[in-house]
Order: structure tokens, then sequence, then C-alpha cells
């Protein structure tokens, strides 16, 4: 029952937001075709999706004492809501560190050495190996689409490298070396790139000649991840630092020290740019302060959030695991004790937070007995009324009955029918408040059968 009610009230928190911002939390559940007694996963990735909406990707591996019993990859698609379209799975025993999609037909998702090509439902088209292809070995992590091909953050031996491919995986060209370890991160800048490791940054061009690089030999400065202006201004997120990229002088200008976030090895961290100039960027533990950050491009904060997040408290693993949207919208997923991808405005906010909001009508709904088994009674309160109705969803969040009721009356009570207890097993169940498309209140019903 404890599993049952944590998901309930996942399910609660979602229900209570609006259709611009919520939290959704994903089960794995149903993935196993045989017997297993433990289970292990992780979100990874969260792109746009093609056809619009969002798409969703994780890990999951399920055991039997010693024995692997399942493992693979795990896609959701979402829509704007973040209500499940479909889900699928594919793509072998690992989790994959990046995807993009060509926007059209195509998502290519990569796995050190391995990138596996998928058509807009996720089905397998193709996957090729880098050292089959080009005869030597990589180890990449990030990537980006461009029309004629592939740009990759990896590392060649032990050594950061940049580089080009065609969609088939075969080597355009490749950067210089210009640094120790994985390369981590790659964007567009100007008409070339700019990549960087935990202790280097560089600028390479659009034929993968390394123009300049930066280490900091003083401060041994740690970058985690870098970012790119709409004016071409490049920030790079470092240990408890924000720092500028000067491409006049070649070198950094720390804008920002001490910043929220509590970094460590343990838990990946991502920076993006928003559509008024501000930068955001993951950080810290759900269970102990805030993690979405937002700062001015001068250094001066402009907000920290905190989000009830169930038990999840790791960001995705994945490169692509912060996303903000043209609108200013932004999403991020976690995981641990729960799956969750939580969705936000320009403002880091999901519900009012601490930002003035106007007052919303006072609505509830309420179930009683709890816990109920032959005879559920429904009361309902309301300040709106007319085109009033009521839905119950499972745990797994669908529809499992929904009515129209009475909306003349702003107090009113009554049984529920028959025809939905006999859809309900024993277990927790979410019942919302509805005038016309619009979720007014909620509350959870426990049922024992």
């Amino acid at each position: 029952m404890g599993k049952n009610l944590f998901i309930a009230l996942l399910l609660l928190s979602a229900c209570l937001l609006s259709g611009q911002t919520w939290i959704r939390g994903f089960d794995f559940g149903g993935l196993c075709p045989g017997p297993y007694d433990s289970s292990d996963g992780e979100l990874c990735n969260v792109i746009p999706a093609i056809g619009g909406g969002y798409l969703l990707q994780g890990y999951v591996e399920f055991a039997y004492g010693d024995i692997p019993a399942y493992a693979n990859n795990v896609f959701w698609k979402l829509d704007e809501n973040g209500e499940i379209v479909w889900r699928r799975t594919g793509g072998g025993n690992f989790a994959f560190n990046s995807i993009v999609s060509n926007g059209i037909d195509r998502y290519y998702c990569l796995k050190n050495d391995y990138l596996f090509v998928f058509d807009a439902e996720m089905n397998m088209i193709a996957y090729n190996i880098f050292h089959i292809v080009n005869g030597f070995s990589a180890s990449l992590y990030d990537m980006q689409y461009v029309d004629d091909g592939l740009v990759f953050a990896g590392r060649i031996g032990n050594q950061a490298v940049v580089l080009k491919t065609d969609f088939q995986f075969n080597v355009a060209w490749q950067s210089d070396i210009f640094g120790i370890g994985e390369a981590l991160s790659v964007e567009p800048f100007g008409d070339g790139w700019v990549s960087m490791t935990i202790r280097e940054f560089a600028e390479i061009n659009a034929v993968g000649d390394t123009l300049w690089t930066y280490y900091d030999s003083i401060n041994n400065t740690s970058f985690y991840d870098c970012t790119v202006a709409s004016d071409n201004s490049i920030y790079l997120l470092g240990f408890f630092k924000i720092w500028k990229v000067n491409t006049v002088e070649d070198s950094l200008d720390l804008i920002a020290e001490n910043v929220p976030g509590g970094f460590d090895s343990y838990r990946k961290r991502s920076i993006d740019m928003l559509p008024n100039g501000n930068i955001v960027y993951t950080g810290g533990r759900s269970d102990t302060g805030p993690i979405l950050h937002s700062y001015s491009p001068d250094g001066t904060l402009q907000w920290s959030r905190s989000y009830n997040t169930f038990g999840a408290i790791y960001f995705g693993t994945g490169s692509k695991n912060l996303l903000v949207m043209p609108d200013g919208s932004i999403l991020f997923c976690m995981y641990h004790n729960g799956y969750i991808i939580v969705k936000t405005d320009p403002n880091g906010n999901v519900i009012a937070n601490d930002d003035p909001v106007a007052p919303v009508p006072v609505a509830s709904i309420m179930a009683y007995p709890q816990p109920a088994s032959s005879t559920v009674m429904i009361s309902v309160k309301s300040d709106l009324v007319g085109d009033l109705g009521y839905s119950i969803f499972n745990i797994r969040g669908q529809r499992i009955y929904s009515s129209k009721i009475n909306g003349l009356n702003k107090v009113l009570s009554f049984e529920l029918p028959n025809e939905a207890l006999e859809r309900m097993t024993s277990g927790v169940y979410l019942i919302s408040l509805d005038q016309r498309d619009r979720r007014i209140a909620t509350t959870k019903l426990v049922v024992v059968k």
C-alpha cells in the first residue's frame, strides 16, 4: 500500500497543476516479461518530440536474485501537458548518453561508441559501432544534430576531442586534442563549436581546427556544462561558479561564485539560456534545498526554486536532461525513489511558489469513508457553478470513469454509482473535480475489497 500511496500522491500533485506547468511521474512496471524480485532504473534525457510534445528516455534493469531478467531503454512520448501518448522500449542493455532528432522522422541515440537510429515511433532502423566503421575506438558523451551529420564530444583514449560524422558514423573531421579525459559537452558557436572537459575549455572551427583553449592551472577550475546565448555569449557552469567566456582575450571571466547548488560528482548538472537572456541551471538535492536556479548575465541571482520531487534526488544522467523551450518553459528529469519530469514557467514556477498570483476560486472534493469498500460518498464544494464533472484515475494515471454532476448548487453530495465501483479493485485512486476541461480540485480514495 505504501508504494501505491506514493504514486497516488505524485498523481495528486500533477493534477493540481495547470496545463502549462506540471510534475509528472513515470512507472517502469510491466516491462519485464519474466519473474524478478528487484529492479533499478534511471531517467536520462528529455528532448522535443517529433510531431510535438516531448520525448523522455530512461533505463531500467530487472533481476531475479543475481540473474539479470531484463534490461532496456524506455521511451515515453508526452503531449504538451505531460500526459503519456505512448511508451516504447529498445536499444540494448545500457543507458543512452544523449538523444537528438532531425525533427521529421529520425531519432539518434548515443551510448559511448554505439549509435542507434530510430524512426518517429521509436522503431529501430539501424545501429552502428564506431570502431567497426572507423577502425579505432572512441567514447562519446554529447552530440548535436546538423543537416549533414552529427557532432560529438568525447575522447579518444584518454584525450578530449570533438568530431563530426555522417549519419552512418563515418568520421568527417576530428578536432585536435584539447584536454585530458572526456569532452563533456559540445555547443554550436558561430560557424564552429565550443566544448569543455572538467578542466579545459576549447573553441573549434567548422572543420575541426582547435582555435584556442583555456586551462586554469592555478585554481583548478572545474567545468560541468556550457551554453551559448543568442548573442553568442558563452557561459560555463563550474564548481559553485558561473563563468563567461571572453572570446576577445581568449580567457574566462568569473561572473558569480558561491552559487547555490551543492554540486558533487554524483549528480549531473546542466546549464542553458532563457529567452529573456538569463541563465538557468540545475544543481543541488531536492531533499535539502532548491534545485533550479537562474542568474542574469552580470551574475545577479534571479531566483532559486524547490519542488516536491517525491524522493527523486538525482538529475537525469544524460547530456540532454535540461530543456528550455522557445516560450521559456523549462523541463528537467530526475530519479531515485521516484521517476519524474518537471515543467516550469520561465520563472521556475510550477504552482504559485513565492510569486504573486491571482486568487483562484474555492473548490473541493472529498470521498468517504476511507478506506471504502462497497459504498463511496462524494462531497463537492465549489464557487464555480455549471459544467461540473468528476473523473477517477488509477495509480497509473489512467482514467477509469468520469461523469457529469449537478453544477447548479455550490454544495452537494452524492453516492458513487455502482458502474464506477465495479471498475475499482483494491488500491489508491485519484478523483478530480472538473469544470469543462480544467481540474479545479482533487482528492484521493483508498479502496479495500
